[in-house]
């Protein structure tokens, strides 16, 4: 037989439970993505940001040595929600103290994707949009 408190208990388990399983819905937007150079290689090392237009939030991730990146928010949720978007890519290539043959960092990024004002990337995120994001760095201007 269950007693008032043993109801209210289930009732409050139960209510718990909903409110957690409110915020593990899937992942907003593309989870994942690429960014290569335009020969074709990887990216190998750095970090890639998005800022979206409406508000300026930030999304930003590393990128892997086989050039790919997961944007999360700032509270770490992976996913770029659909909108506009500003880009840049950011790599510091500390070698002042190794050989030429012990730099690991692949081609190294041209300064001018590192700055919102002349990166010129940009990336557009349709609503329902979940394929990965790929980004094609120029390597042929004088940076």
């Amino acid at each position: 037989m269950r007693t008032p408190s043993s109801t209210i208990l289930s009732f409050a388990i139960g209510c718990l439970l909903l409110v957690a399983s409110i915020g593990c819905g899937p992942p907003i937007g593309p989870t994942s993505g690429i960014v290569r150079f335009d020969a074709g290689e990887p990216v190998r090392s750095g970090s890639i940001e998005f800022r979206r237009l409406s508000d300026k939030e930030r999304f930003a991730s590393r990128i892997s040595p086989e050039g790919e990146f997961q944007p999360a928010n700032q509270a770490g949720e992976i996913g770029l929600p659909p909108g506009s978007y500003e880009v840049v890519v950011v790599q510091i290539v500390l070698t002042e103290d190794l050989a030429k043959s012990v730099h690991a960092h692949g081609n190294t990024v041209p300064r001018r994707y590192a700055d919102y004002y002349t990166s010129g990337l940009s990336v557009e995120v349709a609503e329902a949009q979940t394929e990965p994001i790929e980004l094609i760095l120029e390597t042929d201007d004088a940076s």
